[in-house]
């Protein structure tokens, strides 16, 4: 899933030289029709999380282009993926976030999308499309946002009444040693800060994260435990031991019906944070019609489907509404796509160094 990136160390790989991160690959061989726009022949190599590389996605975009080679590389995150493509491994296409847009242009990793080349460009929603984080330029932009999430309070429903409805309930006494607390430092901070009421929780003062500091010393009495994937919350909620955490609808969801455990989610009134992901096209490819053809092909309303109904993503392509129930729409939010603007989209601080140091100090800190 797409919410455990660990991005500490890419501070460090900002001042690291860009030497060696292009990529060289094989010419493709052209169809003999091919003209203009039309989509090369040749291997194009897509690498990107698990779930969306199934034949599910991908058999369609392959019966359609059949000079085509797709092959597939998988990454568990995108530091992982991040740090392979430096040491040279070759892709065309990969499946990233809003908040590694910058290290990646800065990198000079990426190629901007032409959106004229995205028929589906006009479909999308307008808080996706208009996204500054995205935009490279007139009509270019660095990845086609195409699915995105909340991440909001994730709670026990027969230990906690009423539902917590704001991140302070990460704080509250009343919960002490069932309060889960996501080891992270970008994420713990911006919750934090939201807790204190800092209506901008990605760009915050030296004031402001002392106080942070302060307020995450002070929660650690009150803590079950950190954690660091969704597997390890997941197995607390199960057990009982953990009572409220950062957490996701789509986790929520797989709890109370996969696992029959009463848990829920929700919204804090600080806003929740939210997640922004698509596909961008790498830095020389050699397939640079078939690549725009790809990631046009992740916005076809009939896999934006699959990931409403199967994951409970929130999705780009308006499309999408014209094959979804009224109940299905209502369950990720779709019947207000625009609600996803009122969270707080996560992006990498400018100074995350010091956000590290503060993080650092807080583990370290006897309360």
């Amino acid at each position: 899933m797409r919410w455990f990136w660990r991005v500490g160390w890419l501070v460090l790989a900002l001042a690291l030289s860009i030497a060696g991160c292009g990529k060289a690959q094989p010419t493709p061989t052209a169809a003999p029709e091919a003209q203009g726009d039309q989509v090369e022949s040749g291997t194009l190599v897509v690498y990107s999380y698990e779930e969306t590389v199934t034949d599910e996605f991908l058999q369609p975009f392959r019966e359609k282009y059949p000079q085509v080679d797709l092959q597939v590389a998988v990454f568990g995150e995108l530091d992982e993926a991040l740090a392979k493509l430096r040491g040279g491994f070759k892709a065309d296409v990969i499946n990233i976030c809003v908040d590694y847009i910058p290290v990646m242009t800065e990198l000079d990793l990426l190629e901007p999308i032409d959106t004229a080349k995205i028929p589906y460009w006009n479909d999308v929603f307008p808080f996706f499309r208009d996204m500054p984080e995205i935009q490279a330029g007139e009509g270019k932009v660095w990845m086609v946002p195409v699915d995105a999430g909340l991440e909001g309070l994730m709670y026990r429903t027969d230990k906690i009444d009423p539902p917590p409805d704001s991140w302070n309930a990460l704080f509250d006494p009343a919960y002490e040693g069932h309060i889960v607390m996501q080891d992270y430092a970008r994420n713990a901070i911006a919750i934090t800060a939201l807790a204190l009421g800092y209506e901008d929780p990605f760009h915050l003062t030296e004031e402001q994260l002392q106080a942070v500091k302060a307020k995450l010393i002070e929660q650690k009495p009150l803590l079950l435990n950190y954690f660091e994937s969704d597997a390890e919350v997941d197995e607390m909620f199960r057990s009982g031991d953990a009572w409220v955490s950062l957490g996701w609808t789509s986790n929520a969801k797989w709890l109370r019906e996969d696992d029959g455990v009463p848990v829920a989610y929700t919204s804090p009134k600080e806003g929740a944070l939210s997640w922004v992901c698509g596909y961008a096209i790498l830095k020389g490819t050699q397939m640079p019609n078939a690549a725009h053809a790809l990631v046009n092909h992740y916005l076809e309303p009939e896999l934006q489907k699959i990931e409403v109904v199967d994951f409970e993503y929130i999705v780009a392509n308006s499309k999408v509404l014209d094959l979804l129930t009224e109940e299905e729409i209502q369950a990720v939010g779709l019947d207000n796509p625009e609600a996803i603007a009122e969270a707080h989209v996560e992006i990498l601080p400018p100074d995350y160094d010091r956000w590290l140091q503060i993080w650092e100090e807080v583990q370290a800190a006897t309360p």
